[in-house]
């Protein structure tokens, strides 16, 4: 009968590829050497993770002109590097008196207003800049000092930087005192101020140095007021730490896919009204998202649910707010989303309260920290990087072994680049045959079972009728 045919056919094929090479390598691409050295770096690309069939990049090789394996090992990416930027902005100065009232309390010339969580400060009085200068040359017993209204995205002030007119030279103490509303003042250490001349030039020290956390007010107190200088400016400053990535991420920009067909393996689930769905192309170790939005005013809160492979669940990454606003000419976006998690399908679902994004004006914009092989350049040229094989064995060496000293030897990797793909047409086409003999193994095992149904109720029909026919 036809489907008994059918079924031995089957069968009969998936018995030639089990018994063909299983570590046949269906994908190569030529390695392109930039800079020799012994040591070679290789950064992978997005194309070589979707020509891995093994998770970890298991089934990566390197042969050279014989064919003969070329040791390599996987050379993870650097963690960023954190460097500091000085960052200045000018205090505003208020002179105080030459010396305390009886009570013992600094009578601080200033009118404060305040409004909630807002400080505004006026001079108290007709007292005019001018007249605050001319009283600060008349030697001041001090100075406050509005180091102005801080955002939690502002790195805290670390010290001030004065400049003064004169004297050429001097020394003077001083004590520190902070506040929040210049009405409660705790005591912020002490310190020195000093100008002095030599053969080699001026000797300065114009910095005050700020304790942890300092309040938005400081008041300084000179100890001597007859030898404090007469301070002209103050500056605020702060340091802000920079994250410089030393391998930096792979960008890439994906328009959005149609949505996936539901197959026999896929699962079946409740497509969200207006969800867009974007394939990277291969299972990427993502760092950072970012959704670019068309032109105009637009606001996005949205869902961001991931997965690696097509017929798996989609699971759920993290919810985001993207938006883009135009003022006056100028357009501010939001910052991308930091997100390290390893995917391939993304689907970005909007809130249903907001309006539905144009596929045709959206983009991801993702960011991926792809790894780099480094080989030892031996063997004949050129080099080969195979990849896709069902069971490759033994592939990649540990990283101390292939480079003993990694730190010494890192500057002086040599540079390499990945060609075009190639692909071996008869591994293809047993790589298809088995998927395919994966789609139809359910139907051939139920085939077996009605088979063996069937012979088994002819058995029992068989017993049934033996005695009626001795008879």
């Amino acid at each position: 009968m036809q489907w008994r045919d059918g079924l031995i056919g089957g069968l009969a094929t998936l018995a030639l590829v089990a018994a063909a090479d299983p570590a046949g390598w269906r994908f190569s691409a030529p390695i392109q050497v930039q800079q020799d050295a012994p040591l070679v770096q290789l950064p992978l690309t997005p194309s070589a993770y979707g020509r891995s069939q093994l998770s970890g990049l298991a089934d990566l090789r390197i042969v050279d002109a014989r064919g003969e394996r070329v040791p390599f090992a996987f050379l993870a990416p650097r963690d960023a590097e954190i460097t500091t930027t000085e960052q200045t902005r000018e205090a505003a100065m208020y002179a105080l008196p030459q010396r305390p009232a009886a009570n013992g309390e600094w009578s601080v010339p200033l009118e404060i207003i305040v409004q909630g969580e807002r400080i505004t400060i006026k001079r108290g009085g007709a007292t005019t800049a001018a007249q605050a200068m001319l009283g600060a040359a008349a030697h001041s017993g001090g100075w406050v000092f509005d180091l102005g209204r801080r955002t939690s995205a502002d790195p805290p002030t670390q010290s001030l930087r004065l400049a003064w007119s004169a004297p050429g030279e001097f020394s003077a103490g001083f004590d520190l005192q902070t506040s929040d509303d210049l009405r409660q003042w705790r005591g912020a250490g002490s310190g020195q101020l000093l100008a002095l001349a030599s053969p080699t030039g001026p000797l300065t020290q114009p910095t005050v140095l700020l304790p942890a956390n300092v309040a938005r007010f400081v008041r300084l107190v000179w100890l001597e007021p007859t030898s404090a200088p007469t301070l002209t400016r103050a500056e605020a400053l702060a340091q802000r730490p920079l994250a410089t990535p030393l391998d930096a991420p792979t960008e890439l920009v994906l328009a959005p896919t149609p949505a996936p067909a539901p197959g026999l393996r896929t699962v079946a689930t409740d497509e969200p009204k207006h969800a867009l769905h974007f394939d990277l192309g291969a299972v990427l170790p993502v760092v950072q998202l970012d959704l670019q939005l068309g032109a105009g005013t637009r606001v996005a809160p949205v869902r961001l649910q991931g997965r690696s492979r097509a017929d798996a669940p989609w699971r759920e990454l993290a919810p985001a707010v993207f938006y883009r606003f135009e003022r006056g000419g100028a357009v501010s976006v939001s910052p991308p989303l930091a997100l390290r998690t390893e995917l391939r399908f993304l689907r970005v679902v909007p809130d249903e309260r907001s309006a539905a994004l144009d596929p045709a004006q959206t983009h991801l914009a993702v960011q991926a920290q792809l790894t780099r092989l480094v080989f030892a350049r031996q063997g004949e040229a050129p080099f080969t990087l195979w990849a896709g094989a069902a069971q490759p064995g033994p592939g990649a060496l540990p990283l101390a072994t292939l480079v003993p000293q990694l730190d010494e030897e890192r500057p002086r990797f040599g540079r390499a680049t990945l060609g075009a793909w190639s692909e071996v047409a008869a591994v293809a086409r047993q790589a298809e045959t088995a998927e395919q003999l994966a789609a139809l193994r359910p139907w051939l095992l139920w085939a077996v079972l009605l088979v063996g149904v069937a012979a088994l109720a002819l058995m029992v029909w068989r017993l049934m009728r033996a005695p009626a026919a001795g008879a």
